[in-house]
């Protein structure tokens, strides 16, 4: 008895006070190995021996214990029973930290519930063709973290900026406003990886857990699942069977396939720096040859067939994704973008951004997207700036997050919150063309038009090349603020907008707009309707949305013969 409440003692002393010093895991898992293992020899012994005055003597099944011995024993027994008892209800009943709130240095300081930032893990591979395992591995560790909601997963855009010289953990926990913070490293050589992992205490800094896996490459999603267990399990959230059930699944048999996607999951955003899309597109090639059932795969490159226009290819991979796996968030997040912002099939893609949310609920893109086709299409502008809200607190380092929300903010007609949130996107990212679009179009509905000038005329400074829809929207704005020289401009640099794909001639009747020929643009206008609602013909991001609505205010669609082709797309008034 006096063995099992002093063994018992010394396992909860030393994992209270060991990770105070940093030591690592194995420490503790030896300390309580050791008492296991004591445990029946002490067991023995008590039954052999007998404690009295003069020490321990053989028993002899007569009491020789001198008199009041076994009384000072047993006070001792009653003492430890009592200190466990006392240790283990305090740590039950015990009123907890708070969570959310924490006090430093006098100024309080706000925590996401649940929350999390896994930082970079640190690449160990020797072999530099393999420098990309762990940008890899560190992706799809947040992805498979991302499926559990009761979470807030911080997104590898915001994490990157600690892949270098990192502060201290207290001071990024209170950047990012989380709980936890976790940090690894990977090695990968001959089909096996080795990852460690460690839990810290955003707040104290203190080590929480630390372990080491060394696994077959196929093996690694047992690993990411245990992985969130723990830090679910540290952060008191709920892991619902479902989405442990998907964590743990190998998207892949194989490992060549894998390593290809892990490729692809390693380079930076195609959206963002298009310069990496052909190995981004090529790495995805290769793992769907090696693997053609790899639905993640498929949702992957549906996404970059979208980034380039490929609109056929694009649905084609989605529902391929979907085909071989219906639980595939990403896959139903890129369907609901092609049937909500190119056809007209505005309830098929809602059923789809809904159960990309579910699927995916940490995933930032997810969120923004559904956030805008809301907005855009059903006017649901509070659910909207929700769900945008939600994705900028997962990912406050993406530039492109905040440019998407002022989209929101401009169609819920909040012009002050859209240049808010385009002005946090150009502070992100200052080389960024885009938000600097979003910003003049806000300031110009605001009546500022001498700054809207401004911001437009640095956007097209950056914006080179830009893309066609780039073009198109600047042109319009300069039309708005009477420059239709300057638009004129701007359509001289479409190569022959007779030979645009079909996504991209989509924007050309905003540009004509910019130009001041009415006539014409009505024609380009009518056309786009007319394949859109009759022949099923892809539009552009938005052009839908932002014609029938008269976004930003255009007085020229408010005349008969715009307003007309307004209600066929359902305008009312």
């Amino acid at each position: 008895m006096a063995y099992a409440i002093v063994g018992w003692l010394l396992v909860e002393v030393s994992s209270t006070v060991l990770p105070t010093f940093e030591a690592p895991q194995w420490v503790l898992q030896t300390i309580t190995f050791v008492v296991i293992l004591g445990f029946p020899l002490a067991l023995i012994l008590s039954w052999a021996f007998d404690l009295t005055a003069e020490g321990l003597v053989r028993d002899k099944g007569t009491n020789v214990a001198a008199p009041g011995s076994g009384r000072r024993i047993e006070y001792i027994f009653t003492g430890l029973l009592v200190v466990a008892v006392g240790t283990l209800l305090y740590r039950e009943f015990s009123p907890s930290e708070p969570v959310v709130e924490v006090v430093v240095e006098g100024a309080q300081r706000e925590f996401l519930a649940n929350s999390i930032a896994v930082l970079p893990f640190e690449n160990l591979s020797l072999d530099p063709e393999h420098a990309f395992f762990a940008a890899g591995i560190h992706e799809s560790t947040l992805n498979q973290l991302a499926k559990i909601r009761d979470l807030t997963v911080i997104a590898r855009t915001s994490v990157l900026q600690y892949e270098d010289d990192p502060p201290p953990i207290p001071e990024i926990a209170e950047a990012l406003k989380v709980e936890m913070v976790m940090e690894g490293s990977v090695r990968y050589a001959d089909g096996r990886v080795l990852i460690t992992a460690q839990l810290i205490d955003g707040r104290t800094g203190a080590h929480l857990w630390s372990n080491e896996y060394n696994r077959d490459l196929m093996n690694v999603f047992a690993v990411q699942a245990e992985i969130a267990e723990n830090i679910a399990m540290a952060l008191e959230a709920e892991v619902l069977a479902s989405e442990h059930e998907s964590m743990e699944k190998p998207p892949t048999d194989s490992t060549v396939a894998y390593e290809h996607y892990l490729r692809a999951l390693s380079l930076p955003h195609i959206a963002v720096f298009p310069e990496f899309r052909s190995e981004y597109m090529e790495s995805l090639d290769r793992a769907i040859v090696a693997d053609p059932e790899f639905s993640e795969a498929y949702a992957l490159r549906a996404i970059g067939y979208i980034e380039s226009s490929e609109l056929n290819a694009a649905l084609e991979d989605a529902r391929t994704a979907l085909e071989l796996d219906p639980m595939n968030g990403a896959a139903h997040s890129a369907l609901g973008n092609i049937y909500g912002y190119y056809y007209d099939r505005q309830d098929e893609a809602r059923n789809a951004h809904e159960l990309a949310v579910e699927l995916s609920p940490n995933d930032p893109k997810v969120l923004i997207t559904y956030a805008r086709f809301l907005a855009f299409h059903y006017e649901e502008y509070e659910e909207a700036i929700r769900l945008g809200e939600r994705a900028i607190t997962i990912d406050p380092r993406d530039f492109t997050l905040h440019d998407r929300l002022g989209h929101v903010y401009l169609a819920a007609a909040d012009f002050p919150a859209a240049a808010i949130s385009a002005r946090e996107a150009i502070s992100v990212e200052p080389g960024a063309a885009a938000p600097y679009w979003t910003l003049a179009a806000s300031e110009f509905l605001i009546g500022d038009t001498a700054a809207a000038r401004d911001h437009l005329n640095t956007g097209e400074r950056i914006w080179q090349p830009a893309p066609v829809w780039g073009l198109a929207y600047m042109a319009y704005l300069y039309g708005l603020l009477g420059e239709h020289d300057q638009a004129a401009r701007l359509v001289a640099r479409f190569d022959d907008p007779t030979e645009l794909l079909a996504r991209d001639r989509a924007y050309l009747p905003y540009a004509i707009l910019g130009t001041g020929d009415t006539e014409r643009a009505r024609q380009e206008w009518n056309d786009l309707i007319d394949g859109y609602l009759e022949e099923g013909l892809p539009a552009g991001e938005s052009v839908i949305y932002g014609f029938r609505t008269n976004e930003l205010r255009d007085p020229v669609l408010s005349q008969p013969e715009f307003i007309e082709l307004r209600r066929r797309l359902g305008f009312r008034e």
